[in-house]
């Protein structure tokens, strides 16, 4: 312990030692924290709570010959780790033209202390709790936030699959692309996609293309180009302006949004396509039975996501997933705001002047006030709600006054009303995950369909697709060893007598090892001439084999009203203990005909590739797909794996297949390797896998800390050295062995190591030849070496030298 108060020092007793007769100098080992001079990388812990973990530098007084080897803390440091520096240099504990960079005595505060884990290379410091700054859980001071480095990146998504039989042949082709360029705080983004079908021409489709730029100081963030207006309070708008909203990234403890889960089932091998406003943002292959999708980035915060199903024989199916946000609701004081101004901008439609702004104020911890002004050419909208959190669950209610002037028609004016709710029951282990019902009077016009009805000559058949109301439900509850889902939909029409019905439910669960689902849907188009579709779905699973494969056995049955029951049964795993490549084989049966199929994946450092293969009849079905990200910046171009809004470029200067921990990224031959996703605004602790580095490789430390800007791409730089490990047999002139303890430097006067009992040493990272200086309590020697030709096969090499005494007083002759 390192305190306020002094601690005896343990002492040993040398005589215990073989060479009785040598001055041993084992004064760092007898004090309380036993560490050598010299820089460690330790995990520092403030008040028994892990802060980070960071390079520190041990050193000890000189002028007294049994102090401890003490911490070097910064005053940037301790800054950074939430300590009031203001507080302390008031107290006058701290200079007040101190740095970031001049250490700091803490022991001169008042029951401060230091205590050093040599065992764990953990520090734990205590200070007293008034001068640590109140900060919320979470929370990052914003002189932290990383702009990032100057990078272009890509991410891309390609798919491809054709279908053929009867003499007919049809192929479908997708690349999605998320690229960008960043420069300091400024983020120029593009979201993009080319598709192309048999008989169709090749389509370019630009979704939204902007530059943003950070606001720290009002915790918010400024956009211009193609963009989506906030969806909180009204739909959200595609349009092309600029647009000045808070961040809730920026502020602790907050959720960042919500990201919804698209369900369905599929009876063959069939294409996913997830449109939002018309334009494709998603898309993918899917096996036969139900399917669930995580992984979709939808670029408003609401506008409904519309499904279709392409089966391997060409069938479409197609329904709307609910997307919005939960009940509007902020933390007391927390104030949301967004201003958006420019031209409604949506394909083969007018494109008006559009400005909207909100607001979102946490008046009470139990009450949120909201409300909204949305103006266009003919249109006003004003909101005005209120968000409540009570014993029942949280709940939002707003209503909405439109006034609408179209081009053709009469003016309408209307009101719709909006409840939102969610709630989970801890007694249950019931969760509401999002429930909510809209009510429009007919007059009521959204922002959309005022410019649909002044586009629209056609007045009947716009009157007649316009929603009344509209109830959405979803619904979790464990049962057992499993839980249900209900995801439920229903969509009324004024002037129409059939509505849009979407039920889905199911039941998964496990009996030991073995998992089951069973998930029913029911999907009903409103003025469809086709019956509704009924689909009843049921899987099981069974694992084999060895754990680290994941290989099991799998069944799924499925029943349509419409086309029939088909069955699939087959296995899936891993081909290696890595879990990399993926391999899945099955067989059935859907009506009369037979199927098989086989497929492959490749979750590789730098891509994620899979391929698969069916036949069904007499049509045959193939699919192929590439996910990944390209990367380019100051040190050249680095391929990996997709990456999300945030992403770190990971650099180990010189070292090839280095493995970042929890990925599957390695380092290229540049030594670098991408991260796919970090937090903003939040700490994140890069660490490397040190059984991927090769032993003529060593790192100063094993892990990092990033705290990037959203949207920017971080560096996590780890100072790598590359050279010989060798292990030497060192002995005096005369034959007798070195001190325990005694010091090894190179020619630099650099702690290469200490020696121990046996007069052995471990050096990493010397020359091929040179001079080393062996230091103990009054002597000191110089050994010349010459190492042997570098044997790969060998983790280190091992050699013998003699060390010429220069001056020694302690070691007899």
């Amino acid at each position: 312990m390192l305190g306020a108060s002094s601690v005896s020092a343990a002492q040993f007793n040398p005589m215990f030692l073989k060479d009785k007769g040598a001055k041993v100098d084992l004064r760092f080992f007898e004090q309380s924290n036993g560490v050598v001079p010299g820089d460690y990388s330790v995990d520092i812990y403030l008040n028994q709570r892990l802060n980070r973990r960071e390079d520190i530098s041990f050193a000890a007084d000189e002028d007294t010959p049994k102090a401890d080897a003490h911490p070097i803390l910064k005053l940037g440091l301790l800054r950074e780790m939430g300590v009031d520096i203001e507080r302390l240099q008031r107290e006058g504990i701290v200079s007040q033209d101190a740095t970031d960079d001049d250490p700091v005595n803490l022991l001169r505060l008042e029951d401060a202390a230091v205590e050093m884990d040599v065992a764990n290379l953990s520090l734990s410091i205590s200070v007293p709790q008034a001068y640590i700054k109140r900060r919320s859980r979470g929370y990052v001071d914003p002189s932290l936030w990383d702009d990032g480095i100057t990078a272009a990146f890509s991410n891309y998504q390609l798919n491809f699959n054709r279908n053929s039989g009867g003499g007919i042949q049809s192929d479908y082709g997708y690349l999605g692309l998320r690229s960008g360029f960043n420069l300091g705080q400024w983020r120029l983004r593009n979201q993009s996609s080319i598709s192309q079908s048999t008989g169709t021409s090749r389509k370019f489709s630009s979704n939204r293309t902007y530059l943003e730029h950070d606001v720290t100081s009002i915790k918010g963030r400024f956009a211009i180009g193609q963009l989506y207006s906030n969806g909180d309070i009204f739909d959200s708008s595609r349009f092309r302006g600029f647009q000045l909203g808070s961040d809730i990234g920026m502020l602790p403890d907050n959720e960042t949004g919500y990201a919804p889960v698209v369900r369905g089932i599929a009876e063959t091998h069939a294409t996913v396509e997830v449109r939002q406003n018309g334009y494709v943002i998603y898309s993918t292959t899917v096996s036969p039975g139900a399917f669930e999708i995580h992984d979709i980035y939808p670029g408003g915060s609401n506008g409904d996501l519309e499904v279709t199903i392409i089966e391997s024989d060409g069938r479409e199916r197609k329904y709307s997933q609910a997307y919005s946000y939960l009940p509007v609701m902020v933390r007391e004081g927390t104030f949301q705001y967004s201003l958006s101004l420019g031209k409604y901008d949506s394909e083969g439609m007018k494109s008006p002047n559009l400005m909207q702004g909100t607001a979102v104020y946490g008046a009470t911890d139990n009450l949120t006030t909201y409300g909204g002004v949305l103006n266009s050419d003919g249109y006003n909208a004003l909101n005005v709600g209120l968000g409540l959190n009570t014993g029942l669950g949280g709940m939002s209610l707003d209503i909405t006054n439109s006034q609408s002037h179209p081009d053709h028609g009469d003016a309408k004016t209307g009101q719709s009303a909006r409840f939102l709710y969610s709630k989970t029951l801890s007694s249950t282990n019931t969760t509401f995950t999002m429930v909510g019902y809209r009510y429009s009077t007919s007059g009521y016009r959204t922002l959309s369909e005022h410019i649909q009805e002044s586009s629209d000559v056609n007045q009947e058949r716009f009157v007649s697709s316009r929603p009344k109301s509209r109830l959405d439900l979803n619904i979790n509850q464990n049962i057992g060893r499993g839980s249900v889902f209900v995801s439920a939909g229903e969509t009324n029409y004024w002037n129409r007598a059939s509505s849009t019905r979407r039920l889905q439910l199911g039941y998964s669960g496990n009996v030991g090892d073995v998992s089951y689902s069973i998930t029913a849907s029911h999907i009903q188009e409103a003025g469809s001439s086709r019956e509704s579709d009924n689909q009843l779905a049921f899987a099981i699973s069974i694992p084999f084999g060895s754990n680290t494969r994941s290989q099991r056995v799998y069944s799924n049955f499925s029943r349509s009203n419409n086309e029939g029951d088909s069955l699939q049964t087959g296995v899936s795993g891993y081909l290696d203990d890595a879990g990399k490549l993926s391999y899945s084989a099955q067989a059935g049966t859907a009506g009369s005909q037979h199927s098989g199929s086989v497929g492959l994946g490749w979750d590789g450092p730098k891509t994620k590739v899979s391929g698969n293969y069916a036949m069904a009849g007499t049509t045959r079905h193939l699919d192929m797909s590439a996910t990944g990200s390209v990367v380019a910046h100051s040190g050249g171009v680095t391929f990996g794996q997709p990456v999300g809004e945030t992403f770190a470029l990971v650099e180990v200067p010189g070292v090839k297949g280095a493995s970042v921990n929890n990925s599957s990224a390695r380092t290229d031959s540049a030594g670098y390797a991408i991260e796919s996703y970090v937090q903003p605004y939040r700490f994140n602790d890069i660490g490397l896998d040190t059984q991927t580095l090769g032993t003529d490789v060593d790192v100063l430390d094993t892990s990092t800390r990033v705290v990037p800007r959203r949207g920017a791409v971080v560096k996590a730089h780890f100072e790598a050295s590359s050279g010989r490990r060798v292990q030497i047999d060192l002995t005096l002139n005369n034959g007798r062995k070195l001190p325990f303890g005694a010091r090894v430097e190179d020619e630099g006067g650099k702690l290469l190591a200490v020696v121990d009992n046996l007069s052995r040493a471990l050096i990493f990272g010397i020359k091929n030849e040179g001079n080393l200086k062996v230091k103990w309590a009054d002597g000191v020697c110089l050994a010349p070496y010459r190492l042997p030709p570098q044997d790969k096969a060998l983790t280190y090499d091992q050699i013998s030298i003699s060390c010429n005494v220069q001056v020694d007083r302690g070691v007899k002759s």
